[in-house]
């Protein structure tokens, strides 16, 4: 049970870290000029909020297995 709480905190965290990754991320791809190196920024982005949303999914998933 305690493992399981602990489990669902770190995907909380790791999600919310991936979610503050992207909005530097972002902030650093509003500053460049070089278009191809946005672009790869942009990409990055996605991956992280993408990512973040995974890891809520799963934490939702072992919320309802618990219930």
């Amino acid at each position: 049970m305690r493992t399981t709480r602990t489990l669902r905190k770190t995907l909380d965290l790791v999600a919310s870290h991936n979610e503050d990754a992207a909005l530097a991320v972002m902030r650093a791809a509003e500053r460049t000029s070089d278009e191809v190196l946005r672009q790869q920024l942009l990409n990055v982005i996605h991956l992280l909020n993408q990512d973040a949303g995974d890891l809520r999914s799963m934490r939702e998933q072992m919320e309802l297995q618990r219930a």
